[in-house]
């Protein structure tokens, strides 16, 4: 049992996407009058309509979609940042008749600004606050534009393919850029700090007898452990 009565007008779900797309698409037909041009709805993957609509008038067709055609949810706004241009994309869906459609607006670089539906849906405000926060798309006649998700003195927005999070900086090439014989030789190395040696026989025997003695050779004025020569076996530490 439907909680909403479905239109009698409409096909039912067992005849099949493309019967209910192709009765969505001829009564989509009216919106050119409010466009003046012919409406051509594009099938999408997932068999559902999508529709380009000009910025100045979104409103008006976002109207005639909710109290003509029962598009009464606007379940998500999104931006798209497509380098020459922005967009934003609005999917609604319609409880009555089991289908969405997609609507998308082009919007300047220079100056990214689209009316607000929230005089239509009231669910785009928050929808419209994330999408300038994160794209700075501003929505003229929003009751509250203000971010979102980030601090208000957050400096850019970070889903634009043109963000930067730190000052761009020019810095010196990295050893694993140059040739590797150069990236080892020693002038390029930190000098009289420290230095791998090789171990010798009895270092074991001054480790046990005094332990914490530095396996690394360091540059102070004591002689490290590794440095000792090596005494016969079975010789202990006094000579005897």
């Amino acid at each position: 049992m439907d909680l909403v009565p479905r239109s009698t007008s409409m096909p039912s779900a067992t005849t099949g996407y493309r019967d209910q797309n192709a009765a969505l698409a001829r009564d989509l037909v009216p919106i050119s009058q409010i466009t003046g041009v012919a409406v051509a709805p594009k099938t999408l993957k997932g068999d559902y309509l999508s529709l380009d609509v000009e910025r100045e008038h979104l409103v008006a067709v976002c109207r005639f979609l909710r109290d003509q055609l029962g598009f009464d949810l606007l379940a998500c706004i999104s931006g798209v940042d497509m380098l020459d241009h922005l967009e934003t994309v609005y999917h609604l869906r319609s409880t009555t008749r089991g289908q969405l459609l997609q609507l998308k607006v082009r919007l300047d670089n220079e100056k990214p600004e689209v009316d607000s539906v929230v005089s239509v849906w009231a669910g785009a405000n928050w929808l419209e606050r994330e999408t300038y926060d994160l794209f700075g798309i501003r929505f003229v006649g929003h009751p509250d534009l203000r971010r979102m998700l980030l601090d208000d003195d957050f400096e850019g927005h970070p889903l634009l393919k043109s963000f930067h999070q730190v000052p761009m900086t020019v810095k010196s090439r990295a050893t694993t850029q140059v040739d590797p014989n150069m990236a080892v030789a020693g002038n390029f190395q930190q000098q009289r700090l420290e230095r791998v040696v090789q171990k010798k026989l009895g270092q074991g025997m001054e480790e046990r007898l005094h332990p914490g003695t530095p396996t690394f050779e360091h540059a102070s004025n004591e002689e490290p452990a590794n440095q000792n020569t090596a005494r016969p076996e079975g010789e202990s530490a006094t000579g005897k």
